[in-house]
């Protein structure tokens, strides 16, 4: 089914819930671009059910153009309800979760975190690796990771070092260089992400790859910047699907006067960046949020979504490494 037509499908299921809700303005609803209905005082939106996790971000986003509604989100899956109803709960004022079953609207307690997993030490080849070729290693739900400016070349799978960036990169390594030490096959990758990821390259495809963790792996590599001793990475509150996928990355510090700061790290416009820090803030804590955005996409709507979350928090507009002149 097209975009349009699942769209236009999802607000007329979402009437028929208002309908039985009891709804006073039904009569008087407006259609808005995405899955809701706006009345004079709420905006109520149903989440769709094939991208249920962007629902809360887009309709934060929805909500900016018009500040003095209320929000109200049904979801037709329990889960997905009760997550949204964990991040709603780091923001102020909190929108109205609901899972709607059996033709009720029923009120949903917040999901739980998964378990983390406990942090394993890599392998020593790996190690040895990440060093030989100056790669950041990262650990994230239970993989070891190197990377070069928030790009993955090297991870360790089931106690297997593999080569390359994303899964068909790996695979195709395994095959092409079977028998090859790991150090060489390692090298050829670094040389072509090292010469891909920079201000002279910023077309090339590596170079266009999550630069949010490139990002990050900048401010990781000069804290003093950020007004910090040092930074350590986060794992996030939920695994990245893909290479491809978009989803905005973290790193804490603590400040000269003992606060601690969560540092999350977006490029674009990221729909995921307001339930992301909710989680977030839930995880770790924090006393306060810095968000660190290219300063082209410091726009007004993501000015005004980040001011739902219930935290001092303050944005900081930067120039990506894919920007910056190597003169």
């Amino acid at each position: 089914m097209e975009r349009e037509q699942r769209l236009s499908l999802n607000r007329s299921k979402l009437r028929k819930i208002l309908l039985k809700e009891d709804c006073q303005e039904i009569d008087s609803l407006i259609d808005t671009s995405g899955n809701g209905l706006r009345g004079s005082s709420t905006l109520w939106v149903l989440a769709d059910q094939e991208t249920p996790e962007e629902t809360l971000g887009a309709s934060l986003l929805e909500l900016t153009a018009h500040e003095n509604l209320h929000l109200v989100i049904y979801f037709e899956n329990l889960q997905d309800a009760q997550t949204t109803q964990r991040r709603s709960n780091a923001l102020k004022p909190s929108p109205s979760i609901f899972f709607f079953s059996n033709e009720k609207a029923n009120q949903v307690e917040p999901a739980l975190f998964d378990e983390r997993k406990f942090v394993e030490p890599p392998l020593p080849e790996f190690e040895e690796l990440c060093l030989k070729f100056d790669l950041e290693k990262v650990y994230e739900f239970g993989t070891w990771s190197g990377e070069i400016l928030g790009l993955e070349v090297l991870r360790v799978s089931d106690n297997e070092i593999q080569v390359g960036v994303g899964k068909l990169d790996r695979e195709a390594n395994s095959l092409i260089s079977r028998g090859k030490p790991v150090s060489d096959v390692l090298s050829s990758a670094v040389e072509i992400v090292r010469l891909s990821r920079n201000s002279e390259s910023s077309l090339h495809p590596l170079s266009r790859l999550v630069r949010e963790r490139w990002l990050r792996a900048d401010a990781v590599a000069n804290p003093r910047e950020y007004g910090m001793e040092s930074l350590i990475l986060l794992e996030p509150p939920i695994e990245r699907k893909s290479l491809r996928d978009s989803m905005p990355t973290a790193a804490m510090g603590f400040d000269e006067k003992g606060e601690k700061v969560l540092y999350v790290f977006s490029v674009g416009i990221d729909i995921r960046l307001v339930p992301f820090i909710a989680d977030l803030m839930l995880l770790e804590l924090p006393d306060r949020v810095e968000v660190v955005i290219p300063n082209k996409d410091i726009l007004v709507p993501i000015e005004k979504s980040l001011k739902f979350l219930n935290i001092p928090l303050t944005i900081r507009g930067v120039v990506g490494g894919w920007e910056r002149s190597s003169v």
